[in-house]
């Protein structure tokens, strides 16, 4: 069947939406809750006011796109906190890179998110617009030399199955599912797994790296940084081993105080990732796990470690399980640079 009209005719109603007129924010809270709502579908957050699925909130369209760079541009505009700023610098700086491609960010189930807030048909046939653009972006990608790794082709691969077999899927979506499962089933992977893997990848993750680290080093310096940390507590016999109790995703220390500074990105859960580590006092086990994390970080995004490297490095720095360090590892391929912004605090 050739969807190529189909396609035409959903981007012909996304780029009509995108000639409204821009919101005008009175206050950077107003442009974060604009940004809450436009990432909906990506971060889940709950909205009893809202109406349903929007076409800006389907993920990496144009549509979607344009209304985000849209708001970036007007908290340029305003007046911020050294904080804010450059963490909206650091948003924009992303928007060169090619996340667009992946349209479906492998660490959320976007579609369960879409069908939790969907309203009526007419958005549910917005989602099986969205699941054939996915699909396209993930081939036009792969004309750029732009792949999924393995961990997030598994993670599509059991988001999109998941959806078939739930008898809650309606039945609208059953075809582009299946051509997309079809498509996931014979797609080839990158071989490696780290950003270092991605065209322009080493620079977007040095962004990162910059961003969360709050200082411009390169990733062979901050190396040489941790392993001179490491021979010092070796030396000062402060070494602390990780049990596997200690071991917890890195949001989940930082994400679930009450008290958290509010930000702008979805994939941090609107936290001011860097100031909300420095308010964080870290235990010497945590100190421990942290600088084990940036050092695999660096492994993984920088070196190209395989998953293999990966695990055996934490391993080898923290007393966990097997299954521990494969979480930990998961951590650090869908959310590259962020155990940096504990830098400042161990590195110093």
């Amino acid at each position: 069947m050739n969807k190529t009209p189909i396609i035409s005719l959903l981007f012909c109603l996304l780029l009509a939406s995108c000639s409204k007129p821009a919101d005008l924010f009175s206050s950077y809270e107003e442009a974060q809750s604009a940004l809450i709502s436009l990432n909906t579908a990506l971060s889940a957050q709950k909205n009893p006011h809202s109406t349903g699925l929007s076409n800006e909130q389907l993920p990496f369209t144009d549509a979607y796109l344009a209304r985000r760079h849209a708001i970036y541009q007007q908290l340029m505009q305003m007046k911020l906190t050294v904080a804010q700023t450059t963490q909206v610098n650091y948003l924009v700086i992303a928007e060169r890179f090619p996340e667009r491609y992946f349209a479906w960010p492998a660490h959320t189930d976007v579609l369960s998110n879409m069908l939790s807030i969907v309203k009526n048909d007419a958005q549910k046939k917005n989602i099986e617009q969205w699941l054939i653009f996915v699909q396209t972006q993930l081939k036009a990608a792969e004309k750029s030399n732009l792949k999924l790794n393995k961990i997030e082709h598994n993670y599509l691969k059991h988001y999109v199955q998941q959806a078939i077999n739930s008898t809650d899927t309606p039945i609208e979506l059953n075809e582009s599912l299946s051509v997309l499962n079809n498509y996931l089933t014979q797609y080839k992977p990158r071989g490696s797994i780290g950003l270092s893997g991605l065209a322009n990848g080493s620079q977007w993750y040095q962004s990162k790296l910059n961003y969360f680290a709050n200082d411009v080093l390169s990733p062979l310096e901050w190396l040489s940084h941790i392993d001179s940390k490491f021979k010092s507590m070796q030396s000062q016999k402060q070494q602390t081993m990780v049990e596997a109790s200690n071991v917890s995703q890195l949001t989940k220390l930082l994400l679930t105080d009450d008290s958290k500074i509010v930000g702008l990105d979805w994939s941090t859960g609107y936290t001011l990732l860097p100031q909300r580590a420095n308010a964080t006092q870290l235990e010497p086990a945590d100190a421990q796990l942290y600088m084990a994390m940036m050092e695999t970080d660096l492994g993984v995004h920088y070196h190209a470690w395989t998953l293999s490297q990966a695990r055996l490095n934490l391993l080898k720095r923290l007393n966990i399980s097997e299954e521990d360090a494969r979480i930990l590892v998961e951590d650090i391929l869908f959310y590259p640079g962020q155990s940096f912004s504990f830098a400042p605090q161990l590195l110093n």
